[in-house]
């Protein structure tokens, strides 16, 4: 079988398997679809088997990503791409997919995953033909090193498509990272060179997408290049017509650079009544990468005032940004990062007299998934969470650094000198990289695979001097062990020796832990020996000699992969390392430096994202303070990413979004502090708290989910004791006490709950509970599915029938029905006395005596109570034991369009039962060993937080 004939072959399957809806390519689907090529091209290339194009598939498609989540505001956006889609000549769209499918060799399914999340920001932007004037500002955020800049780039190439005219890439505040944007831009949306447009040595204008066969050529014009920023000077030797060609401007955050190019756009704007200058028919697309740093307007507002005071000056390049978008009658911000954390700080209700909206995202925000082979934050660090629904081991590929102290204290000044030689970590750590260059090396010799790019990191001070120094002695070190090598006496014995040693001290037992776990196929190589990595190791440490390369303002270093020739490189710097900058086929990272807030701690961890091939001979060499102080920002993030994905569901707009993030750990923050001003700490604990569901939610999936989760509840409290009749205290329903804690958060474990359920959640719960047993609190619990009055709907539970629990939707009418996906929301959830359900009658009687004295105290007169209250009943209950109230709601006001068939099942007595709709509460004791959790909240979760507690009242507890 020739290569010629399987590419044949794969090329029909490819397009047949592109025509399968993603959640159907299963390994069968794609043998029956190699089946039928086969059976197609077995006369015209016979020497293809099915077996050869169904393997070829399995390969080609074994990546899949979750589809990305969004939340938006529907009152001011107007749906159109639908109406427009197939109209729309996508060229630009078209040439990059093409370019990364057959010049990158991406996935077919990570392209699919990439064109339907850009669709999806798209579609959330306006129509660039939308008459008048609007604004659209969104946030898109995925996890660090994930393909952010893929991302933008493909919406970038859709937008330019559909009818927008001037797009603004927004880049960090260095030049290395603007440079290597505006290189990316150039090869994979313009097609050309932009250093061509001012210097003719600079070769070929045609690169990347430009070379690709096109009927005829894609005119856009950058105002920027790769060696120069935004400059009106230059334009002005080169006039340019906004309205005659599409314009790209990549642009440094720099409030000087920004300024002036808003003045050079509004000389070409229409003069309006007030007198300002606007441009009124070019939509605008500003694309703001790394949106979190330097946008965000950290200037605190005079006393008493807010940022909308007339009188408040922002900061000079979140001024810049707004008045560029207030050049434009039509324009849309795009805010991309992958640390959102500033951002949705940002104050939703700040409109400037002058300067315009601020930047909080109000239009959308857009949560991205990573593809299946992407190796990010939880799966180095592993999910140090015991509520996460998945637990992972850690890679076995962090390598703690204990020796770094007398080399390089923590509290090191600016002229600080390293002593002494390396010390001995960053001396393993550099072998490892040797090793692991000439492995993956020895791989293209023996199997043919794509070296690429070498790349080490080096970031242990944020002091240019410093890491002048730290490179030096890198080069000396490394010239060292190259005359070493060719040195047949002891010196060079020992260097082999060395190697030898770490390779089957680390790298062996490595490559066969990872091989071993099927989450990571497709990421670790193929096997090779020590001896093929041995004739490698000359020509590496010829090329790290060289390689050796400061990143930082003091040196001339820059970090160019354009080259055809794999690159070998030692990067050595601090800041410029930290923002978006792309080191190319990293795979060993010696980090030291640690970081006050969160969100610049997971920017410096440039070794997260894909290691197709070579994920065995990655390493990272840090310290076990920064370990703990990653796992606590990727609990973190991960909970971020939980939330938004719950308020997608609920149908939430931006501006309602109430957003939590865990709060500091040990010396870290989320975020400077200056981009919290508008955000409160708020310290959260179960103990002596009655969470419960009051908001349902309705979809048949969940319904029925949930549903499935009582009936293993029953089963598994089947055998346990039945509660004494007295200790039920008048209610009905099905009782057992003595019922283990594992029970309980199995229970919780995955159930379905609506995110508006800020204290019910049902993960926190389950750590909570699982915190306190490991406390010898909550071990044993009872357990009551409670039963109604309702008219309609019976229920078969356990050895009984019992009618299920009326609650009404709150704020509606009796005759109001719920649509099917929308939350069910209740005033309340327990029903009067039933926090009394288990406790001791002797307990009962000292909780009701001190529910009568709070009555008294309080001297509000009323009625008198007839029980204790949950307050008071929650506090004399034994610590540990806790309460599991669930009521299977009648769902009747539920409306499903499309039937009830999913939401029916037979009873017992041979008639249809309508699924209830499972809602919970926990009656918990008071905890002296109980910690509370921190969150850093939002302005809107804030309120939300204080009109529950508003709502919660005695005369709730026992309504």
């Amino acid at each position: 079988m020739s290569s010629e004939d399987l590419k044949f072959a794969l090329d029909i399957a490819e397009a047949m398997v592109m025509r399968i809806d993603r959640s159907s390519r299963t390994s069968e689907s794609l043998l029956k679809v190699a089946e039928e090529v086969h059976g197609i091209i077995r006369l015209v290339r016979p020497g293809v088997a099915a077996e050869d194009i169904a393997r070829a598939l399995e390969k080609r498609f074994n990546v899949w990503a979750p589809r990305e989540v969004w939340v938006l505001d529907p009152d001011k956006h107007n749906k159109w791409l639908g109406r427009r889609e197939n109209d729309i000549e996508w060229r630009y769209w078209d040439r990059y997919k093409n370019w990364l499918l057959h010049r990158k060799g991406w996935k077919p399914a990570t392209v699919e995953t990439l064109s339907d999340s850009t669709n999806t920001v798209l579609s959330l932007m306006e129509d660039p033909g939308r008459p008048g004037s609007w604004l659209t500002k969104g946030l898109t955020y995925g996890q660090v090193q994930s393909g952010k800049t893929a991302n933008y780039t493909g919406l970038v190439c859709k937008a330019v498509d559909a009818g927008y005219r001037v797009v603004i890439v927004l880049t960090g505040a260095h030049e290395s990272l603007r440079h290597q944007t505006q290189a990316r831009l150039d090869l994979e949306f313009l097609g050309f060179d932009t250093r061509f447009m001012r210097e003719r040595t600079a070769g070929s204008t045609h690169i990347g997408v430009g070379n690709l066969d096109m009927k005829e050529p894609l005119l856009c014009m950058s105002m920027t290049t790769q060696n120069k920023d935004f400059n009106s000077n230059t334009l002005e030797s080169t006039p340019v017509d906004p309205r005659r060609v599409r314009l790209l401007a990549v642009v440094k955050k720099n409030a000087r650079i920004l300024e002036n190019l808003r003045l050079w756009l509004e000389g070409h704007g229409t003069k309006q009544p007030d007198g300002k200058k606007v441009i009124t028919d070019l939509p605008l697309l500003i694309i703001d990468d790394e949106a979190d740093y330097a946008s965000v307007d950290t200037k605190k507002p005079r006393r008493g005032r807010t940022a909308s005071d007339p009188d408040h000056d922002p900061t000079a390049i979140n001024r810049s940004i707004r008045e560029i978008l207030g050049t434009f009658e039509k324009r849309a911000y795009v805010a991309y990062t992958a640390t959102p954390f500033a951002n949705i700080f940002i104050s939703n209700d700040t409109d400037h007299p002058d300067h315009g909206d601020d930047l909080f995202p109000s239009s959308f925000i857009v949560a991205l998934n990573p593809p299946s082979n992407y190796c990010g934050p939880e799966t180095v660090f592993g999910l140090d969470n015991p509520a996460a629904d998945e637990v992972r081991e850690p890679l076995p590929v962090i390598r703690i650094v204990e020796d770094e102290a007398a080399w390089l204290p923590d509290d090191h000044t600016k002229d600080h000198e390293p002593a002494g030689r390396l010390p001995m970590s960053l001396i393993e750590a550099v072998d490892a990289f040797v090793l692991s260059t000439a492995t993956r090396k020895a791989r293209t010799v023996e199997y043919g695979v794509d070296p690429g790019h070498n790349t080490m990191l080096v970031h242990v001070t944020r002091y240019r001097t410093t890491q002048v120094a730290v490179a030096r002695q890198i080069t000396s070190h490394l010239r060292e062990m190259d005359n070493f090598w060719g040195d047949h006496g002891a010196a060079g014995q020992r260097l082999r020796g060395r190697l030898r040693e770490l390779w089957e001290r680390d790298h062996v037992c490595t490559y066969d832990t990872l091989r071993e776990r099927s989450d990571l196929s497709g990421l670790v190589g193929e096997p090779v020996d020590f001896e093929q990595v041995l004739l490698q190791i000359p020509g590496v440490l010829e090329d790290c000699v060289k390689g050796v390369k400061t990143i930082n303002g003091l040196a001339a270093d820059v970090l160019e992969y354009e080259s055809s020739m794999p690159a070998t490189v030692i990067a050595v710097g601090g800041d410029k390392l930290s923002r978006g900058l792309t080191l190319e086929g990293l795979t060993v990272s010696y980090y030291l430096r640690s970081s006050r807030t969160y969100d610049t701690l997971m920017q410096m961890g440039r070794w997260f994202g894909y290691r197709n091939g070579y994920l065995d001979v990655t390493r990272l060499y840090t310290t076990k303070s920064l370990v703990n102080s990653f796992v606590h920002v990727t609990r973190a993030n991960r909970e971020l990413i939980d939330l938004v994905s719950f308020l997608a569901e609920t149908n939430k707009r931006p501006a309602d979004v109430g957003l939590r993030i865990l709060d500091g750990y040990e010396k870290l923050q989320v975020t400077a502090a200056a981009k919290m001003r508008s955000s409160r700490v708020i310290s959260l604990s179960s103990a002596g708290q009655r969470p419960e569901t009051l908001f349902m939610r309705t979809g048949r999936h969940d319904v029925a989910e949930n549903y499935a989760r009582l009936e293993r509840l029953v089963e598994d409290i089947e055998d346990c004791d039945q509660l004494a009749q007295e200790l039920r205290y008048g209610s009905t329903g099905f009782f057992r006490t003595g019922v283990p804690a594992r029970v309980v958060t199995e229970f919780l474990d995955g159930f379905s709950a609506s995110g508006r359920n800020l204290q019910a959640s049902p993960s926190l719960l389950k750590q909570y509970i699982e915190n306190q047993v490991a406390r010898g609190e909550l071990t044993s619990w009872t357990v009551a599915v409670t039963a109604g009055a309702s008219p309609n709907q019976r229920l078969d539970v356990g050895d009984g029938t019992f009618r299920q629990v009326t609650r009404s939707p709150l704020d509606a009418n009796a005759a109001d029905q719920v649509p099917e996906g929308a939350d069910f929301p209740v005033g309340v959830l327990v029903s009067p006395g039933h926090e009394a359900i288990g406790i001791p009658l002797a307990v009962y009687e000292q909780a009701m005596e001190a529910t009568r004295l709070d009555f008294v105290r309080s001297g509000s007169g009323g009625r008198k109570p007839v029980r204790p209250s949950g307050r008071q009943l929650r506090r004399h209950r034994d610590a540990r034991e806790g309460l599991l109230l669930v009521y299977p709601v009648d769902a009747t006001q539920v409306c499903y369009p499309e039937g009830l068939a999913e939401v029916t099942r037979i009873g017992a007595d041979g008639t249809a039962q309508r699924l209830p709709l499972v809602g919970y509460a926990l009656s918990l004791p008071m905890s002296g060993t109980a910690t509370s959790t921190k969150f850093r909240v939002n302005e809107i979760y804030l309120k939300e937080l204080q009109g529950m507690a508003a709502d919660t009242t005695d005369e709730m507890e026992d309504a």
